[in-house]
């Protein structure tokens, strides 16, 4: 069996492309012959020296081509159709065969183009697609109106979604999003495809609005989990937010909350809200990204992690990075996919979303040493196993030979 992993990053940006490159070094790692096929460098140093064979057109993302007319004018014409990327897909499908070669999407809007999923219909490859995102219904991928700072309610691709405004560079930007994915979709629909979803959330919606896949599956995202000693957060007093600092992630509520509690806060991070939110609270810590190492002294000194997003995010891999390799208890929003688990294992608190009263309760509720404490020690006895690399790589092989040997999805 070859694999094929298609994702716009060759390195980490953001939680898609460290799952594509945590799949592709652990298949390789295991003697699978992988190939990672991306639009947007640099390579990242594990899938460097795992031994899969990597293509990096070292193209610019998309949103790095803003600068001036043409460039914003060359960036449209990829976004839609990246001939480049084309041409080098077709060179490398030429040398595989479909009885025996899996072709596994990740993200390809940001560089790669809907333009790949032409080549696989037309050679009758089977295609797998992990949904990291709401991108198969929702024209800007997370049903968020940047507009009006909240969650859009309209159905995808209906008329009422298509004449709303929500993209955060304008309603121009949202037509060329609506007649990207109007491209997309019809591209799909020629490809055998399976969808692969982190989350029974994103499937749910998936299963409302799409009839693209007659092979659906579960896969839960891999967790990198390292054996470090467990913190006694009850002994802490600074709350930590982890990710993107971008409007849809929320960082507005993060910090005005955390500011009207009068607790101290650490954002680790960075994106486009990241220099007006540091203007307006420079009682915040803004660490900007940081290596799993320096990150770890940040994390040590943090007594609870907050997610803030506005959006009904899929799986952030950090929530349950830090409860299963240090023992962090998470506040989360209601409509985030580890709600649930967090609620039914007692390893946190849940807020409305959005809500900024909700979330104070919860940060006052986390004041308690003793609310901290039992939180922690529920955090201490969850099985690490069910998110490990290895967990996550081993149910994948099995819907690799599943798809491949043309079976319903189980």
């Amino acid at each position: 069996m070859k694999i094929i992993i298609v994702c716009d990053y060759a390195c980490i940006y953001g939680g898609a492309p460290k799952v594509a490159i945590t799949e592709a070094a652990v298949l390789a790692e295991q003697g699978y012959e992988v190939t990672y096929f991306s639009g947007v460098g640099p390579v990242d140093e594990r899938l460097e020296k795992s031994g899969a064979k990597i293509i990096c057109l070292n193209q610019k993302a998309l949103k790095s081509q803003l600068n001036n007319l043409w460039n914003k004018a060359r960036g449209a014409v990829q976004g839609l159709w990246n001939r480049q990327a084309k041409e080098r897909f077709v060179s490398l499908l030429n040398s595989c065969r479909p009885d025996d070669t899996i072709v596994h999407f990740h993200v390809w809007s940001f560089a790669l183009s809907p333009a790949l999923f032409s080549v696989t219909a037309k050679r009758h490859y089977k295609v797998a697609i992990t949904c990291h995102d709401y991108i198969l219904n929702c024209p800007v991928l997370t049903y968020f109106n940047h507009k009006k700072n909240r969650m859009c309610r309209c159905k995808a691709m209906s008329v009422s979604c298509i004449m709303t405004d929500c993209d955060r560079r304008g309603y121009t930007q949202k037509i060329y999003r609506v007649i990207r994915n109007t491209l997309l979709l019809r591209l799909l629909k020629r490809n055998d495809l399976a969808l692969l979803y982190p989350a029974r959330l994103v499937k749910e919606d998936m299963d409302k609005n799409l009839r693209l896949s007659r092979k659906d599956f579960i896969l839960d995202n891999p967790v990198e989990i390292r054996q470090m000693p467990k913190l006694e957060p009850q002994k802490n007093n600074r709350y930590l937010y982890v990710g993107r600092v971008d409007r849809e992630k929320g960082l507005d509520l993060f910090c005005s909350a955390v500011t009207k509690a009068n607790v101290p806060a650490d954002i680790i991070g960075d994106g486009e809200e990241k220099e007006r939110l540091m203007k307006l609270y420079p009682n915040i810590a803004f660490h900007g990204w940081l290596s799993s190492a320096d990150m770890e002294p940040i994390i040590r000194r943090a007594r609870c992690l907050i997610v803030s997003s506005l959006w009904a995010e899929i799986g952030p891999l950090v929530v349950p990075e830090v409860q299963c390799t240090y023992g962090l208890p998470c506040i989360v929003p209601s409509l985030c996919n580890w709600a649930d688990g967090i609620r039914e294992a007692k390893t946190g608190l849940i807020y409305e979303i959005g809500d900024e009263t909700s979330l104070l309760q919860c940060i006052q509720s986390c004041k308690s040493d003793e609310q901290i404490e039992e939180l922690a020690a529920n955090c201490r006895e969850i099985d690490v196993n069910k998110y490990s690399e290895k967990t996550h790589v081993d149910h994948l092989i099995r819907i690799y030979e599943n798809i491949l040997s043309g079976q319903r999805a189980v």
